[in-house]
């Protein structure tokens, strides 16, 4: 079937399928968090994300340090099931700043922490807690949002010096600087997320420095390491807060300014991975709701983005008819979150999970919107590798696959199968397998990898 029918199809379903999901209820919001007040253990939350049905785990940035005795702890990670209460993961010393959090292919937690003495280190934890690795990096530090890949884990660094690179870190901790940035290319923007484009590339946001000065760019990284800048945004684009970028189901970019635009509040942006852009939507002008200056985005299974502005508005950017609308305004006084920013995801439940780093009755919050979305389908973009021998391990790499019940090699189920993560599967090719398609299912529905696999 022809691309363009296909893409219309998926638009008509999308429409469809958003329309019943805006007239089955109202947005419902739910705290699951707040710690005591600021400077407990637990406040400030920055990401979240799920690890199996209902259970999510945090990073907390929180710390403390008590000169009468009491408690001292720096950034920590706990989790959270959506119907109780956090339990402590593993929590690092004080005086340490907390970079990142991320489930890689392996199963395992992987994040960065910048200490005291300014150095660098990643490190990596069952989810237990247990089995602690700590890798340092010298003067070299982690300052964008690491990002799971299917080939293991990829991040910015920079240095005091601010000298800056993209790294790639596999799972035995060790750390390859793939690019080093010359004094010309401009830096990696500091806290702004790596993402992984449907094409297999890695792509980032940059500036002239890491702290949001422009000109801005979005760049590329391919699986050899070789780096390009895949389009340049006119110089008179500022923002007043930061920036954001995604990779969409529809295999384009997607990204949003919190300033500029054509009324000054900020713009969601598409970019093709061939290198052209375009405005999608516009932020309206200064009013009495909270929809400007916008942050964070996250694709849902209606096939729209959402995010949340600087305001605490929970804005919606419909893919399949470019309307942007306010899907719900939070507390305009911080009392449910303060968005600067808010982290979303979307869990199995269909549910948005985010966390407020301030705000909420103490020290910030973890918080669900339910918007009766569809519960997501599984989704499988890559086997790795595509072909093998019986008795071998293949990573299926995709979205949504926790509570996975079965995994088939051309129908035949497979002879063991792990879910190491919310993106990743390890199944063992069973005897009896021939060439042919995989295919995962999982509670919201079943779900065929776009490449065969072909038994050697």
């Amino acid at each position: 079937m022809p691309n363009k029918y296909l893409r219309a199809m998926q638009a008509a379903v999308a429409l469809c399928a958003a329309a019943a999901s805006s007239a089955a209820q109202t947005p419902i919001y739910k705290l699951l968090y707040s710690a005591p007040n600021p400077s407990s253990q637990g406040a400030a939350p920055v990401t979240v994300f799920e690890v199996s049905p209902g259970l999510l785990y945090f990073l907390s940035t929180a710390q403390a340090q008590s000169a009468g005795g009491g408690p001292s702890f720096g950034p920590s990670i706990f989790s959270l099931a959506v119907t109780g209460s956090p339990i402590l993961i593993y929590s690092f010393p004080f005086n340490n700043q907390s970079r990142a959090l991320v489930q890689a292919a392996d199963g395992r937690l992987y994040g960065a922490v910048y200490t005291a003495q300014e150095k660098g280190i990643y490190y990596s934890i069952l989810l237990s807690g247990q089995g602690a690795q700590l890798n340092p990096t010298g003067a070299w530090s982690s300052i964008v949002a690491m990002i799971p890949t299917p080939r293991g884990i990829y991040d910015g660094m920079g240095t005091v010096s601010q000298s800056f690179a993209l790294a790639k870190i596999d799972e035995s901790g060790k750390v390859t600087m793939v690019h080093q940035f010359s004094s010309g290319e401009g830096a990696p923007t500091a806290e702004m997320k790596l993402v992984l484009g449907t094409d297999g590339n890695v792509y980032g946001f940059g500036g002239q420095s890491d702290q949001l000065n422009p000109p801005f760019f979005i760049y590329r990284l391919t699986p050899s390491g070789q780096y390009s800048v895949l389009l340049t945004f006119p110089g008179s684009y500022g923002v007043a807060h930061g920036v954001s970028l995604i990779a969409a189901s529809d295999g384009n970019l997607y990204g949003t300014f919190s300033g500029s635009g054509a009324n000054n509040t900020g713009f969601i942006f598409q970019a093709t991975l061939s290198g052209q852009w375009q405005t999608v939507a516009n932020f309206p002008a200064p009013g009495t709701n909270g929809m400007a200056e916008p942050g964070s985005l996250v694709e849902a299974s209606d096939y729209a983005l959402y995010g949340a502005t600087v305001h605490n508005a929970i804005f919606r950017y419909d893919l399949a008819t470019h309307a942007l609308t306010l899907a719900y305004q939070m507390n305009l006084n911080n009392l449910q979150g303060g968005c600067a920013p808010c982290n979303f995801i979307q869990g199995m439940d269909g549910k948005l999970y985010g966390t407020a780093p301030g705000g909420g009755p103490g020290g910030g919050a973890v918080f669900s919107l339910d918007f009766g979305l569809p519960q997501p389908k599984p989704s499988v973009a890559q086997l790795a590798p595509s072909s093998g021998t019986v008795g071998q391990q293949i990573l299926l790499w995709g979205g949504h696959l926790l509570g996975a019940a079965s995994v088939t090699f051309n129908g035949v189920p497979a002879a063991a199968f792990q879910v190491n993560s919310t993106q990743a599967v390890v199944a063992t090719v069973p005897a009896g397998a021939t060439t042919g398609p995989v295919t995962i299912t999982t509670a919201n529905g079943s779900v065929t990898a776009k490449e065969d696999f072909r038994v050697q």
